[in-house]
């Protein structure tokens, strides 16, 4: 891989120097359209190249974010951080989902649902004129990589191994989450409690959902 890249440099420098050597600019520019694609794409690949290694970049972003929890845990006050962090997990399904749809769930689909999370474990019960959902992603539960929470593995793939000592405040974006998932499968708006977590010393997420009456 060495002496290719030496190759591939070599090859650049002729090309300039050939250039040069005729009177004409080295700019990329003013190439002939074939040669610009040729060396454009020369250039992406030998700057992908001498990219900072994956495994640097994820150590480097989890220690930031350990940083930011720490420092967001000393200016700010619990309300604030809470729906700081909310916000953060409600982007990231909309990230992952697109937009809401306009159009809200029939209160049959969204009893579907209810019944749904009934068969996968989830505890339902009415409580008043609202129903309470207690609700975990599962020990079992893995990401599409196949890290398992029963095995410690956080759900999350920007602290899904680390950092060490992460503040708890990082957990209510998963809060966040899990309400913009439940606003939407319900077509009403939900208040989201964080019971534990793996990066709390738990053995798995879970949630305790209120959502009126449906």
């Amino acid at each position: 891989m060495f002496q290719a890249g030496l190759c591939g440099c070599g090859a650049v420098i002729g090309i300039g120097q050939s250039l040069r050597s005729e009177g004409k600019s080295s700019t990329l520019q003013e190439q002939p359209p074939a040669e610009q694609g040729w060396i454009a794409t020369l250039e992406k690949r030998m700057i992908k190249g001498s990219a900072t290694p994956a495994w640097r970049r994820v150590e480097k972003s989890e220690s930031w974010i350990k940083d930011l929890m720490d420092n967001m845990d000393a200016v700010l006050d619990e309300e604030t951080k809470i729906k700081l962090m909310q916000e953060c997990g409600r982007a990231c399904f909309t990230r992952a989902f697109g937009v809401a749809p306009e159009e809200k769930p029939t209160p049959e689909e969204a009893g579907r649902y209810l019944e749904a999370l009934k068969v996968q474990g989830s505890k339902i019960r009415k409580e008043g004129d609202k129903t309470v959902i207690i609700y975990s992603w599962g020990r079992d539960h893995q990401n599409p990589w196949g890290l398992i929470l029963g095995d410690g593995y956080c759900m999350c793939p920007i602290v899904e191994t680390g950092p060490e000592e992460l503040s708890p405040t990082y957990c209510y974006c998963s809060t966040g989450y899990v309400r913009e998932s439940f606003n939407r499968a319900l077509g009403k708006a939900v208040k989201v409690e964080l019971l534990d977590s793996l990066k709390r010393g738990g053995k798995d997420c879970i949630f305790r959902i209120e959502v009126p009456n449906i």
